[in-house]
């Protein structure tokens, strides 16, 4: 899923809601097959990012892949982002494959007044150099945590739920930290002193087994990268300090809506960098971590 940067310390939200019987269907997919899917997806526009290449749409059940929810997608096409306007109706082909995902042959069916959206709530954010407060943590090893267990370490964290099932959202979150675990193991001197950490704001379901059966399948190596999650309450206030915003609809396995923050925290458990959305590189994520103190 492609991200948001915050605006005058709002953070605009892309929306992922998934259903436990979609999201099993979709993992499985995902993971023993290379070629593309595509699905037919119908829905209304209501954000056109040009500089992106991306529309947001409201759109309705994608059936065999997901419910129906408002989310932002690439275009292959940008041209076609100029016979568009927000509250168009159209009809597109959703196109899956690996990592990527992207709407193909657009078709514009009609129009609507798009209903604006709910203003977002104003966060708390952290801003470089505040110290990060402590949270209680459970990791995958059902082992208790806290944030401040990494004092000492430069620690990049990054807020995720497992069902996530978009390839370019949370998915990509843990491909990004698997780059930049290889070359941590690879680099002597950052060995030692770095670490990952991946917190699930979806405890009821990314349980410490859940979470570790998750971390062998994206090769996560603990003496790297951990996975963790906590009380629901608990993580999603410790998220809203890094500009994570967590929405439910329904119980926790209905529905989660969220966008993507990675933060880098310095030895000294002060925030040192603020990577924002999907598009920052492993290479970058590094770099940030060898600037931390």
């Amino acid at each position: 899923m492609a991200g948001f940067t915050p605006v005058d310390r709002r953070v605009r939200v892309a929306i992922v809601r998934t259903s436990l019987t979609t999201l099993v269907a979709l993992c499985a997919t995902l993971a023993g097959c290379s070629r593309a899917a595509t699905y037919e997806l119908r829905g209304q526009i209501l954000v056109i990012d040009r500089n992106r290449q991306e529309i947001t749409v409201k759109h309705e059940d994608v059936r065999g892949f997901m419910p129906g929810m408002t989310m932002p997608f690439k275009v292959d096409d940008p041209k076609r982002l100029d016979d568009l306007t927000v509250g168009d109706l159209i009809e597109a082909t959703l196109v899956v494959k690996d990592s990527t995902g992207y709407l193909a042959a657009i078709k514009r069916t009609g129009h609507q007044d798009a209903v604006a959206a709910a203003p977002l709530p104003r966060m708390d954010l952290l801003e470089p150099g505040q110290e990060i407060p402590d949270a209680a943590l459970v990791d995958e090893t059902g082992q208790p945590r806290n944030l401040a267990d990494w004092r000492g370490r430069v620690l990049a964290v990054t807020f995720i739920y497992t069902r996530c099932p978009y390839p370019d959202f949370c998915p990509r979150m843990d491909r990004q930290f698997k780059s930049a675990q290889t070359v941590i193991l690879g680099d002597p001197q950052l060995r030692s002193r770095a670490a990952l950490l991946s917190v699930s704001f979806d405890p009821e379901f990314d349980t410490p087994p859940v979470l570790a059966a998750h971390a062998k399948q994206v090769g996560a190596d603990s003496a790297v990268w951990h996975f963790a999650t906590g009380d629901r309450s608990a993580i999603e206030a410790l998220a809203s300090r890094f500009g994570v915003s967590v929405m439910r609809e329904g119980t926790a396995a209905e529905g989660v809506t969220h966008n993507l923050r990675t933060a880098v925290i310095g030895s000294d458990g002060r925030l040192s960098a603020m990577l924002t959305g999907n598009e920052w590189t492993p290479a970058e994520l590094i770099d940030a971590m060898r600037r931390a103190h």
